[in-house]
């Protein structure tokens, strides 16, 4: 059987038919697929407050995507953040209560308070628990507190703190608490050397279970809304 064999002036007019057919597809395919309307981010539907025990979000993130995927937040915390004072290091100039106040607008649902490791007394968290909640009535969003954890240097702190956003609980001033204490017992490989401060992997489990109970609660409050 004979085979066909182009010659070199053939050869030289299918490249330059192939090429101009290219460019011509280029020109009509181009526009179209620049016109394609890119996915819109989603709009945060909560601001996390936290100290230097929930800012491993910023180091980790792969964390931080993983919370993103399961809601979208935007996270406002710092190393040495305090409730209602400026930090205890002198870079960090605004209190969780002035981020909250500065994000307004920024979000849509909750607020989710985990600072206050670096506070004294009972006082400042119970003056906080007000401010709090007159900011997320004015804001028309829910407040929501992460308990502190039982261990290291903070143990008896956290305890009397803990033991307060429960009797605040119950009076009506929190609305909800996310139960970082009891979610984090037993887990020693979640924590560094001081067992308060997150490791990585830790980290990435703070922000799976953390995406999961805001789902969780604020689909509650959207059918309680629905059916009121």
């Amino acid at each position: 059987m004979s085979s066909f064999r182009c010659r070199p002036d053939t050869l030289r007019r299918i490249g330059a038919t192939m090429l101009a057919t290219t460019l011509v597809l280029s020109v009509l395919v181009a526009p179209a697929h620049a016109a394609t309307p890119e996915k819109k981010a989603r709009r945060p539907r909560v601001l996390v407050l936290g100290d230097s025990v929930f800012s491993m979000l910023l180091v980790a993130d792969d964390a931080l995507e993983d919370l993103n995927a399961i809601i979208p937040v935007i996270y406002r915390g710092e190393p040495c953040q305090k409730l209602l004072t400026r930090g205890c290091v002198p870079g960090v100039k605004l209190s969780a209560l002035q981020q909250f106040r500065t994000a307004r607008g920024e979000f849509t649902d909750a607020v989710l308070v985990a600072t206050g490791y670096n506070e004294g007394g009972l006082d400042v968290l119970r003056e906080s628990l007000a401010e709090f909640r007159r900011e997320a009535k004015r804001q028309d969003v829910r407040l929501i507190w992460a308990t502190y954890r039982i261990a290291g240097n903070v143990k008896e702190k956290a305890t009397r703190f803990n033991r307060e956003l429960r009797r605040a609980e119950r009076r009506n001033v929190v609305f909800d608490i996310f139960d970082w204490n009891r979610l984090s017992r037993n887990r020693p490989s979640w924590f560094s050397g001081d067992k308060v401060h997150l490791s990585r992997g830790g980290t990435v489990n703070l922000a799976r279970r953390l995406g999961r109970y805001l789902k969780r609660t604020l689909a509650t409050k959207e059918s309680a809304t629905t059916q009121g």
